[in-house]
């Protein structure tokens, strides 16, 4: 089976959803519910077969919500991705499988009062129904659509991330304050399970903060009237794994969705790249694009790209993807290039910070011929180390 929109590898025998190279056993899911074990830790599912026939979309179980769909007669497998499979009701519905539970983000979106009502007027299509159980949704039930294909996708990345920006500004008045502990925490256990050589963290400005989940992907938009919308997607299994809930900021989806597309085609200039990020930046607010927001000093867009690639990395590992695992690899070995750049920019702020220090003390407590020389050099350094610190610092894009 080839490899979905949102990864890179090899043609696989395997369903696209199932980790294989991570638990290294066949794919049975009646022991889904058990939980499979992994170095990562026990991934937990279900036994979706049985919702492969109409009889059990007419039954009664437990978990469900919303206007489910009855008198189900036809039950078609229209794809499978990295969260599942799609399937087409009466030609009336598609219904999202996923084998695996990774939390209940999706049906939150619908069933969470405030952040629906926020939601009605955005680009995203919410869930009408749905089944979850303690670890999470096991399904959700959408009015019929049709995603577009890869290439579609990628001929219109502007109107994607725009779409996704609308998304997150209609999110804006649920957002949380920066969470910069945390999130540097859970750089550090993507690091630790992968165990790579690249260490990063980040101080963020107040103005990054942390938004509900919606989990977009490349293969989850939609095409209305030539308007996007976008499908909200659950938490990625190699998150999950790995890391523990957190909210991110809007950014963090769109260096995902630039890296998934840079495997692909590319970025050819960085005006690409700046145009790419400022599409996103017209509808959300102008705090999030600011330059303190997008400074490499802190953060900025390079700390969400190093993480997206890592999440990539894990993916490819969790699913047997070569292909971008190398890929992955050779974009990880150019952090080292970046963070040793920025281990000079520490000094060079410290020259500066030390400078108009010295001149102040100078002039507040300085006496005699000296005073204003010493004055006039400690601002020189200053001024020198500034010019040297903006000069180096890596740019955004």
């Amino acid at each position: 089976m080839a490899a979905t929109a949102d990864s890179i590898g090899e043609p696989e025998d395997h369903p696209p959803w199932y980790p294989h190279a991570l638990v290294d056993r066949p794919c049975d899911p009646s022991t889904f519910a058990d939980g499979l074990p992994s170095s990562w830790g026990r991934i937990y599912g279900w036994d979706y077969t049985a919702a492969m026939l109409s009889d059990w979309w007419n039954g009664e179980h437990e978990g469900r919500w919303g206007a489910w769909p009855d008198a189900i007669t036809s039950v078609d497998v229209v794809s499978e991705d990295r969260f599942g499979l799609r399937l087409h009701l009466n030609g009336s519905w598609v219904a999202h499988l996923y084998p695996f539970q990774t939390g209940k983000d999706v049906s939150t979106l619908a069933l969470f009062e405030p952040w629906a009502n926020s939601l009605a007027n955005a680009p995203l299509l919410l869930p009408v129904a749905g089944q979850k159980n303690e670890h999470g949704d096991q399904l959700v039930v959408f009015e019929m659509h049709a995603c577009l294909s890869k290439d579609e996708v990628m001929g219109r990345s502007h109107d994607l991330v725009q779409t996704a920006g609308r998304v997150h500004a209609a999110l804006v008045d649920h957002a949380t304050p920066n969470t910069e502990r945390r999130w540097n925490e859970r750089l550090k256990s993507i690091e630790d399970q992968l165990k790579t050589t690249t260490l990063w963290r980040a101080p963020h400005t107040r103005h990054v903060v942390g938004l509900p989940a919606t989990h977009f992907s490349l293969d989850g938009v939609v095409a209305v009237d030539d308007e996007l919308m976008l499908v909200p997607r659950p938490r990625p299994l190699v998150d999950h794994l790995m890391t523990e809930h957190e909210r991110l900021p809007g950014v963090s989806v769109i260096a995902m969705f630039e890296q998934r597309l840079s495997l692909v085609e590319g970025f050819d200039l960085p005006e690409s790249r700046e145009g790419f990020y400022r599409a996103w930046g017209e509808g959300v607010p102008s705090s999030w694009t600011s330059r303190a927001s997008l400074s490499t000093a802190n953060g900025g867009v390079w700390i969400w790209r190093y993480e997206a690639m890592l999440l990539m990395l894990a993916e490819a590992r969790a699913y047997g993807l070569k292909k971008q695992a190398k890929q992955c690899d050779r974009w990880l070995f150019d952090v080292s290039r970046i963070q040793a750049r920025l281990g000079e920019l520490r000094t060079v702020h410290a020259v500066r910070r030390g400078g108009v220090l010295a001149a102040l003390a100078a002039g507040i407590v300085g006496s005699g011929p000296v005073q204003i020389p010493f004055v006039l050099g400690s601002m020189g350094v200053a001024l020198a180390a500034h010019f040297v610190h903006q000069r180096r610092m890596p740019p955004p894009f």
